[in-house]
């Protein structure tokens, strides 16, 4: 049998240059998209400190930009909530009086009445009539909650069987 020939030694060393080159392109492609890859995780950083509140409007105009505008609500002014029960009136969840629920509560945009299971019948309707008679705009007395017939008495789940 015949045995091949051995490479050349110039066939050896360009082979041997062939595959540095190669690796050496390996290792730049590896160190390039390294470096992009942070890059893109800084800037998008950058950009969700920066711009974390919305884009907006991409900056295109709609606005000088020095930001003295007047801010404008999402909401309209919040109604005055009453919550009616035997032993205290409340008002956005501070035990007042009568008389300083019907003030704070005259210059309100509208008025709820939410009374509770224990206060006293008619109470609600008269705190209604004394907020309108102060001046009192849109003044809504809303009723007590009621259970359904198919949930027994002493059940707090509303999907519970009779």
């Amino acid at each position: 049998m015949t045995q091949p020939t051995p490479p050349s030694p110039s066939h050896d060393r360009r082979f041997a240059r062939d595959v540095a080159r190669h690796l050496d392109r390996r290792r730049t492609r590896r160190r390039v998209t390294l470096w992009s890859a942070l890059l893109a995780l800084v800037i998008a950083g950058a950009a969700y400190l920066r711009l974390g509140g919305g884009l907006g409007r991409l900056g295109l105009g709609g606005g000088a930009g020095d930001g003295d505008e007047e801010r404008r609500p999402l909401a309209g002014p919040q109604r005055c909530r009453i919550r009616l029960s035997a032993s205290e009136i409340t008002v956005g969840g501070h035990p007042v009086s009568r008389d300083a629920a019907i003030a704070t509560c005259k210059t309100a945009p509208g008025t709820d009445i939410f009374p509770t299971g224990d206060a006293r019948h008619g109470e609600p309707a008269e705190l209604g009539a004394a907020l309108k008679a102060a001046g009192a705009k849109d003044v809504v007395v809303h009723p007590l909650p009621t259970r359904s017939p198919d949930v027994p008495a002493g059940s707090n789940d509303p999907a519970a069987p009779r």
